[in-house]
């Protein structure tokens, strides 16, 4: 299939894609460059290619030959690369695996998307993220996953309380009433909560909380949440 027109039908459908809540519905999102596209085929999540020419090491999958303004109307970078993934969101709705991390309010999505990279470098088992984190809708949380979001499980909203009925440990971070973070020894199950860049963990997942740890500093008050996460998670991986 060639598609020419900035207009044609299937283009504009596609550019909705852009909108959080239209990749929600349809369950599907858009990708820049090879990287990130092998990512998706390689977790069985890759629907189809937009590219300027036919690749040949991508003969299984549908490819549709556009053009250069069709690329740069459907990236998400200020300048497309010479390939577009359409993408389907894993679906993960069973909770599984011993190390968990938990986005608590955590809002920008550069620190989302690293902080999901980073677990995944650190051989954890998923990422919640709590109804006030930024969006794994949002481009920018997928952008700076680096194509983490294809190979770790991704959860919404799932209660703390109710991981710690199934046994897990939950271990938050603040620099109140809190021990340093090397004299906790993590058992088998355990989530990592990290809170809000400004106000930290809720208070209410603070009180719930089996352990509270912090990171002893020199000179600053505190570390960047995508700093201190790498931190945590390297110590207890």
């Amino acid at each position: 299939m060639i598609i020419t027109s900035l207009t044609n039908p299937y283009i504009k459908e596609l550019n909705e894609l852009k909108k959080n809540n239209i990749k929600k519905e349809k369950n599907m999102f858009l990708v820049d460059g090879l990287d990130f596209i092998l990512l998706a085929k390689q977790n069985n999540l890759l629907k189809e290619i937009l590219t300027l020419s036919y690749l040949e090491e991508y003969q299984d999958v549908k490819q549709i030959i556009v053009t250069k303004p069709i690329l740069d109307k459907l990236s998400i970078n200020k300048t497309s690369s010479n390939v577009i993934g359409v993408c389907y969101y894993p679906q993960n709705k069973e909770i599984k695996g011993d190390k968990l991390l938990y986005l608590d309010g955590v809002q920008d999505p550069g620190n989302v998307g690293t902080l999901i990279r980073t677990a995944l470098a650190f051989s954890y088992s998923g990422v919640i993220l709590s109804k006030d984190t930024a969006s794994i809708y949002n481009d920018k949380v997928i952008s700076s996953t680096k194509g983490a979001i294809f190979s770790l499980p991704l959860y919404n909203d799932i209660d703390l309380i109710s991981l710690k009925e199934k046994g897990y440990e939950i271990v938050s971070t603040s620099l109140k009433n809190a021990i340093d973070y090397k004299k906790y020894h993590f058992k088998n199950k355990f989530v990592l909560v990290l809170g809000n860049e400004g106000q930290g963990v809720k208070e209410e997942n603070l009180l719930i909380s089996d352990y509270i740890v912090k990171i002893n500093m020199d000179n600053i008050d505190s570390l960047n949440v995508g700093v201190a996460g790498g931190i945590l998670m390297n110590e207890y991986r």
